[in-house]
């Protein structure tokens, strides 16, 4: 079964089952050392995901590493292009200079890994890593707030090695990294909410806005969905209803949120007006227009998109809804009850109704839905308790239980499908980006100007992205016009062409052009 993976990877992988062993054994008497074996396993199981593609992956991975790369040197200023020889549309995300396709944050993230740990795949896949190993503590909470330990406990593992967010940090997913973030600052806005109902101590409420508005800098307004949920609590609240000071903490709070993504906004709109006030029409867009061929009914979030995120079989859908249904009539007041309900609710409509529909779109309530996971569980023990009055098989069964869950929920198959060539013609992709690779690498060794421009580079598509990641030379796709060959050599630029068999007389006879001969 591990044949396909490297030594390295394996023992990675087996360090990771041993710590989530160790977490599930302990969880009943050593909570605190539980939830820390629980972290790192699932950094861990992060990481052997995010080391297993050594490129980066078609679509959206590349694009975002390569605005992540040029923002090292310039953080206020997102290039696609960093140096445009060629003209460009503006308007065309995957070839413009001036790059605000998505908000800034998670590309700061991911710049700085890069500047610390270089141009490459597992730097740019490492915020993601950190983030998604966190969020198991964010859901502990939570769940131990609502109902109690254990059932935030479970939940949290359940999250940890669950397919999907893996696969978002892995870049494997659209929009990736973008997800994993707001999936990140989202819950994090959950979990300070209910901590502040919990204590009403002030520096959750900070932590409410520091979360919230960092997740509009992710991801655009969805970000405040938690001051959403919280007014509707409020309004559901007959003694808060009409009371104005009921609204003060959430106004509080808001405007803090504010001072944290308005900058961001100004600044673009003063600084790259063409460019802001497009991506912001176009933002819109989304949600009347199927944009980018992302056609799928108004269903698909329940049928396939469910099935991607949560796994497949025709009885798996009713085990998630049975534990949600659950989580909802075991939490202890009413206003946790409506605040977890109104999430998944609000998430599920409105990214329903929206047009344009993309996979990981509601995976920002996959933590209340493994809430809901661990609640069934956790009911089914309790129910077996009732049964069987020997401590020790019930805590026997406690771990097999929780054990076999969390394997169905990883889920692995799909793993070793998506990251290994056992399966090839599921994963045909992989062998072209690793011969990509061994191409870059050519260049890089046999190219010396660094001021050199190269063509042709389309082995997979948008191959032009990843060569200006991992190289510092300028790189186009297509096989250049004899105007345009002009035009990069009077801005004084060395030209090179890959040879792909396709080139014109005017290129094979320019003697100033480099032809790059490469076996594929």
């Amino acid at each position: 079964m591990l044949s396909f993976f490297t030594e390295q990877q394996i023992i990675l992988l087996i360090i990771s089952i041993i710590l989530l062993l160790a977490s599930v054994l302990l969880f009943p008497g050593r909570r605190s050392v539980s939830l820390f074996f629980l972290v790192i396993c699932t950094f861990l199981v992060g990481l052997f995901v995010a080391m297993l593609d050594p490129f980066l992956i078609i679509w959206d991975e590349q694009f975002h590493a390569l605005v992540a790369k040029n923002m090292v040197d310039q953080p206020f200023e997102p290039t696609l292009y960093k140096f445009p020889i060629l003209e460009y549309d503006f308007k065309n995300w995957t070839a413009n200079h001036t790059w605000l396709h998505k908000q800034p944050l998670f590309l700061w993230l991911i710049s700085f890994s890069i500047k610390y740990l270089g141009n490459t795949a597992l730097a740019v896949r490492m915020p993601s890593v950190i983030m998604h190993a966190i969020i198991p503590l964010f859901i502990y909470r939570i769940g131990s707030i609502c109902i109690n330990e254990r059932v935030g406990y479970v939940g949290a593992l359940f999250f940890a090695i669950a397919y999907f967010p893996l696969e978002l940090s892995a870049g494997r997913y659209s929009t990736d990294h973008n997800d994993a973030a707001f999936l990140f600052f989202i819950t994090g806005s959950i979990w300070s909410w209910f901590e502040y109902q919990k204590s009403k101590n002030m520096r959750w409420l900070i932590c409410i806005a520091i979360f919230s508005g960092c997740a509009v800098l992710v991801k655009w307004l969805m970000g405040l969905l938690i001051y959403v949920v919280w007014a509707i609590v409020i309004f559901f609240s007959k003694e808060q209803r009409w009371k104005i000071n009921s609204y003060i903490p959430l106004i509080i709070a808001f405007s803090i949120s504010a001072c944290i993504f308005l900058p961001w906004q100004i600044y673009i709109f003063l600084s790259f007006p063409k460019e802001a006030q497009y991506e912001l029409l176009y933002n819109g867009k989304h949600f009347f227009e199927a944009l980018e061929g992302h056609t799928e009914s108004t269903f698909f979030y329940f049928t396939e998109g469910f099935e991607k995120i949560y796994g497949a079989g025709f009885i798996t859908p009713f085990f998630y809804l049975a534990g949600f249904i659950l989580l909802i009539v075991q939490v202890k007041e009413k206003r946790y009850k409506i605040a977890l309900s109104t999430v998944v609710i609000i998430v599920y409509i409105f990214y329903s109704i929206a047009k344009t529909k993309m996979i990981a779109f509601p995976v920002i309530v996959s933590p209340i839905i493994f809430l809901g996971l661990g609640a069934l569980i956790i009911a089914g023990i309790d129910w077996i308790e009732t049964k069987i009055s020997d401590k020790k098989i019930v805590y026997s069964i406690q771990c097999i239980l929780i054990l076999t869950t969390a394997f169905f929920v990883l889920d692995f198959s799909k793993i070793e499908k998506n990251h290994t060539i056992k399966y090839p013609k599921d994963n045909h992709q992989r062998d072209l980006s690793l011969k990509e690779m061994k191409f870059i690498q050519f260049i890089k060794k046999n190219i010396a100007e660094k001021n050199t421009v190269i063509f042709n580079t389309s082995i997979r598509p948008f191959g032009y992205v990843h060569v200006m990641f991992y190289t510092d030379f300028i790189a186009y796709s297509f096989v250049p016009s004899k105007e345009q060959i002009e035009k990069v050599k009077s801005k004084g630029y060395k030209i090179a062409v890959l040879d792909r068999n396709d080139l014109p007389p005017y290129i094979l006879e320019d003697k100033t052009i480099k032809i790059v001969q490469f076996s594929f």
